[in-house]
């Protein structure tokens, strides 16, 4: 699906700036400081002097070069939008058109410790669901998260960890009903009691057994976030830009 949003008047410089970008990708070209793309595919006039006077792009002959700042603004939008589509695609379950209108408000929205805090989130995804590449963050570079993810797989937990049910990740509504009768549903706190040979969990006063297959598609909400590496006291934190 065409990742790129209709421009709007505030927001026209990163649309154009991420047009480049996928053009680029396209053109099986990685997006870099210097990147080159021919003037007749950015448009009037208009466009091309909106990013030349933000020094986004150099031109040279019939070529708009990206600028450092231009790459920058463009791989940030870009990172946006594609964790914004894997936030609403994996976790709200939002398909094609709406998770597509959506992603392109949210790439505006975010800034980089609300992208950061959804890349930890996901658990640092490599691409879209369209299978894109999604361009890394600080968090990603880092190689370690200062906090474990927010949601996870009831197999990541310890033996007597408590945790609350995020969501239950499963198409299948013959699982989802099961689940359900058994009390596995949104903000039920559970404890992991055990992981093999198959997974024990105490729902309540009750412990029932599942096998990996059904655990990986519970998604849980730790009530530990362990860190596993000290960033200086830095939290990461889900916080909405004010507009740019």
């Amino acid at each position: 699906m065409e990742e790129i949003c209709k421009p709007c008047t505030a927001e026209e410089r990163e649309e154009i700036l991420e047009e480049i970008w996928t053009t680029l990708e396209l053109d099986r070209i990685t997006p870099q400081p210097g990147s080159r793309i021919p003037l007749a595919k950015l448009g009037n006039g208009e466009r091309l002097s909106l990013l030349i006077q933000g020094g986004d792009i150099l031109t040279e002959a019939d070529q708009a070069v990206l600028t450092e700042q231009g790459y920058q603004k463009a791989k940030e939008v870009v990172r946006n939008h594609r964790l914004s589509e894997r936030l609403l695609h994996d976790v709200l379950n939002l398909q094609s058109d709406e998770m597509e209108r959506s992603a392109c408000r949210y790439e505006h929205m975010l800034d980089t410790e609300a992208a950061d805090s959804i890349c930890i989130l996901l658990g640092h995804p490599r691409t879209c669901p369209h299978g894109k590449y999604i361009p890394p963050g600080e968090c990603c570079d880092a190689g370690e998260t200062s906090l474990r993810p927010l949601v996870v797989p009831l197999t990541e937990l310890d033996p007597g960890e408590d945790a609350t049910v995020a969501y239950v990740g499963t198409r299948d509504n013959g699982r989802l009903s099961y689940l359900t009768s058994l009390g596995v549903v949104t903000g039920r706190p559970v404890q992991l009691t055990q992981k093999r040979p198959s997974f024990i969990v105490k729902v309540d006063e009750n412990a029932v057994a599942f096998d990996e297959s059904i655990a990986r598609e519970i998604f849980v909400r730790p009530a530990l976030r362990r860190r596993s590496r000290d960033r200086g006291g830095h939290r990461w934190r889900l916080r909405w830009g004010s507009g740019r």
